[in-house]
């Protein structure tokens, strides 16, 4: 390529912050599943870490949710209304409409 200048490929500002590379030291059969695995539902092994650990935070939200409202919101449909419009009321409450 006469004239074709060569640069170094490089993340632009907006995407280095969104995806950071990381070394994980895992033993061989676990990488031998993520492997399959992540070929099974046709993604990367990083794309395979990216949604367990996803799957893992919204666990972990749920849980704190639950442990700060109780199983009963979500066992009774009614109280589940109730304490949503309890919570609506209270969020939107000084807004002007």
């Amino acid at each position: 390529m006469a004239g074709a200048r060569q640069t170094i490929p490089r993340y632009s500002a907006w995407y280095a912050h969104l995806v950071s590379k990381i070394g994980v030291s895992l033993p061989d059969d676990l990488i031998a599943f993520a492997d399959k695995e992540a070929a099974r539902r046709r993604t990367t092994r990083s794309g395979l870490l990216a949604e367990l650990l996803e799957a893992a935070r919204v666990r972990e939200q749920t849980r704190r949710y639950l442990d700060a409202h109780g199983w009963d919101v979500v066992e009774d449909e009614a109280a589940w209304r109730q304490h949503q419009r309890r919570r609506m009321a209270e969020e939107y409450r000084d807004d002007d409409w």
